[in-house]
């Protein structure tokens, strides 16, 4: 089974921005880690060697990584299923907007043959909820989300994440039992009666069906351990990260040999 190190460059970047913003964040009240710092991640954190390039793509937006996924799969490239290290600002998981309403009603309905090709836009697949449809396509194994904890270490705060100690941008409504802990995304197949009613707290008993369900782990980026990466995808998410940031995509590069779509 193949490995993906999914690497988005907010990572890499501070304060985080929660929300796209007109143009881009600046860099006067934005910081950024040098090139040498994220040289030591990918080579003492993640296993990488310039020496030992391996196969990924960059893209724009990270929702790219979706379709180079789907490519890969098909050529053989990429095992049917993988594990998944995300490396991110953000879960991408559909925090913060209507998707996973779409796919826990509509999109769980089409036969599993039938999920490669979803809707795109807001409250469909996008960069901000790929990895959900990834999991709907039963294409990931195991997912670790990996956030950044370099403003803490900056601001002196070793705690990271949020009071209960995960991460802050999680929907619930994709965990079993609606529950972080013990630590897997459960997709449940709803009515949309079912769903509505999730939307206001309730709980529902008696989903139609239930998808296979995805282990995950959240670390923080300074307790990050990873190796043998058979693929990386790098996604540029420049609304997300200022212009300073722009010049690390080129230290990533040397990593990887870019594998056109």
């Amino acid at each position: 089974m193949h490995k993906v190190l999914d690497l988005d460059l907010d990572f890499f970047s501070w304060p985080i921005v929660r929300g796209p913003v007109d143009g881009r964040p600046s860099d006067a009240e934005h910081k950024c880690v040098s090139p040498e710092v994220v040289r030591t991640f990918l080579e003492s954190q993640s296993g990488l060697s310039r020496e030992q390039k391996i196969p990924g793509h960059f893209c724009q937006t990270h929702d790219g990584a979706f379709n180079a996924w789907r490519k890969w799969r098909t050529e053989g490239t990429l095992s049917q299923s993988f594990e998944v290290d995300h490396v991110d600002a953000h879960s991408d998981l559909s925090y913060g907007d209507a998707s996973w309403h779409y796919i826990l009603t509509q999109f769980l309905e089409l036969p599993v043959d039938e999920r490669s090709d979803p809707e795109r836009g807001v409250h469909r697949l996008n960069e901000g909820t790929y990895l959900t449809f990834a999991i709907a396509n039963r294409w990931i194994s195991s997912l670790s989300y990996v956030y950044p904890t370099f403003q803490d270490q900056d601001s002196g705060n070793a705690k990271g994440g949020r009071d209960d100690g995960y991460p802050p941008d999680l929907n619930r409504l994709l965990f079993r039992n609606q529950e972080f802990d013990p630590g897997f995304i459960e997709l449940r197949h709803l009515s949309k009666s079912d769903a509505d009613n999730m939307m206001f707290g309730q709980r529902v008993g008696h989903p139609i069906s239930i998808e296979p369900a995805v282990p995950i782990r959240f670390i923080p980026g300074d307790k990050f351990s990873g190796s043998h990466y058979s693929h990386i995808i790098l996604a540029h998410s420049a609304e997300y990260c200022p212009p300073a940031a722009d010049e690390l995509i080129s230290v990533i590069r040397e990593y990887f040999v870019e594998v056109n779509l």
